[in-house]
């Protein structure tokens, strides 16, 4: 997408009803394996303790049901080299977002951390069976009561049933998450040219109603962005030259995100978007991200 010249400050108050985010196309580009130390053990649901050195990765499988359907939990350690900051850990939801798994591992095998990714079909949304009935879910859409609600009947159809299937999955894809206890709760997402970028959330965009405040650079790509539900990480990292949005944690649309559990719990959180391709200026966000977490 083409630069904008200006630096663009919002502070935006609640607008017209909001609409669902667009679905992002599939990344193209091919998952880096260079450096990943995998055990023979590796197998679905065991944890994998390997004796690697600095800017190695070790890795972990997981299948959780979702409903009658098996998903994989791949959770992904680094370890960094000395003197790096603390180590990050990162979710990756959206199985087409490649992209940002292969920015998080580029910088973990400097910095150390922890990636957790869902594998499944390579779609963006989550197919599965209850009953022998086929549903399917936006994963970023399912971690409030209204959200999955939401999600099933856009995409499937909403029954009791496969709302609590897909809370039961929730809460398993939290616990392979939480469990690492991270500082701050941080997801990784891609976009498409013209599809969702920061500017959805100024004055007169799609989101605005969802948005304290929006911060958009001159000379930078709107669709590389933080997405934060907390003050200080956003002034941080708006400071450091980013585009950036705080959500408006007590009037956003409850549409079952993890930003939304993530405030109604009391947790910081910070997703890191860029457009697909996008893989040198997402880690260079990361990267930013991981000093902004270590002097919290």
């Amino acid at each position: 997408m083409r630069a904008l010249p200006l630096l663009l400050v919002f502070a935006v108050a609640p607008a017209c009803a909001q609409t669902d985010k667009p679905s992002a196309s599939g990344d193209p580009s091919d998952r880096r394996a260079d450096t990943l130390v995998v055990s023979p053990e590796a197998k679905p649901g065991t944890e994998v303790s390997v004796p690697v050195g600095p800017g190695t990765t070790s890795v972990g499988y997981w299948d959780v049901n979702a409903g009658e359907t098996p998903v994989r939990i791949a959770r992904r350690e680094a370890f960094g080299r000395e003197g790096t900051p603390e180590a990050i850990h990162m979710l990756n939801l959206h199985d087409d977002e490649s992209t940002s798994v292969d920015a998080a591992l580029d910088v973990t095998r400097e910095t150390g951390g922890w990636v957790v990714e869902l594998q499944h079909s390579g779609d963006r949304n989550l197919a599965f069976t209850v009953g022998g009935e086929r549903f399917a879910a936006d994963p970023n859409r399912m971690f409030t009561d209204a959200g999955r609600a939401k999600t099933l009947a856009s995409l499937s159809r909403a029954t009791p049933e496969a709302e609590a299937a897909l809370e039961t999955f929730a809460a398993s894809v939290l616990k392979a998450y939480t469990d690492l206890d991270p500082a701050v709760v941080v997801t990784l997402h891609n976009n498409t040219e013209d599809n969702y970028s920061v500017a959805s959330y100024a004055s007169g965009g799609a989101y605005e109603a969802d948005a304290e405040a929006v911060t958009l650079h001159p000379g930078t790509d709107p669709d590389d962005f933080f997405f934060v539900t907390d003050r200080a990480l956003y002034d941080a990292l708006v400071a450091r030259g980013f585009n950036a949005v705080l959500q408006d944690n007590a009037r956003a649309t409850d549409d079952g995100s993890l930003s939304v559990w993530a405030a109604q719990n009391g947790r910081p959180y910070v997703n890191v978007e860029a457009q697909h391709g996008h893989r040198e200026e997402q880690a260079r966000m990361i990267r930013a991200l991981v000093e902004v977490i270590a002097a919290r």
